[in-house]
């Protein structure tokens, strides 16, 4: 019995350890979210996104033409940007929007950005590229490319790609 004490008190001061040693920028256990950043002659982009797990589903059989795809799970998608950045023809002033993603027709695939309130600011095609090996969590990163930077999201055998560029 006193084994029992001493284990249930082990466990919770473990516990109890583990929840203040966590640091506050880093995920926690239940907090999966991916947090790319890209740094661009000043303007600092961010990226917040949910990774929801394929769990043996296909992402191409689950939108269907037409449909918008939240984009993550959990909690909005969101990009924040300290200035101006430009994806395709569209300017999108600083400031936090909602990102999702709209399959137009089979391989063609768009990013919406939006505004917090819902409106969308700009509509842009996405690249797709077909992987070889799935990718079981929703990945999203942020990289350079040439004077600005690419946006990757993959998911499955997904890699839609979506370049900008930052714009004083």
């Amino acid at each position: 019995m006193k084994r029992l004490h001493a284990l249930i008190a082990l466990l919770c001061i473990t516990t109890s350890a583990s929840c203040f040693a966590n640091p506050t920028n880093a995920p926690s256990q239940g907090d999966d979210r991916g947090r790319p950043v890209l740094q661009l002659t000043g303007n600092k982009v961010e990226l917040n996104h949910g990774r929801p797990t394929l769990r043996g589903r296909n992402p191409e059989e689950m939108i269907q033409p037409g449909q918008v795809w939240r984009l993550g799970a959990n909690d909005p998608t969101t990009l924040s940007t300290q200035g101006n950045l430009k994806f395709g023809d569209k300017v999108i002033p600083a400031g936090t929007y909602v990102l999702q993603v709209k399959l137009v027709q089979p391989k063609k695939w768009n990013l919406l950005i939006q505004s917090e309130a819902g409106s969308v600011v700009a509509e842009v095609p996405f690249t797709l590229q077909t992987m070889e090996k799935p990718v079981e969590a929703l990945t999203i990163t942020l990289e350079k490319k040439d004077n600005g930077g690419r946006m990757v999201v993959q998911w499955g055998t997904l890699a839609l790609e979506v370049d900008f560029q930052a714009i004083a």
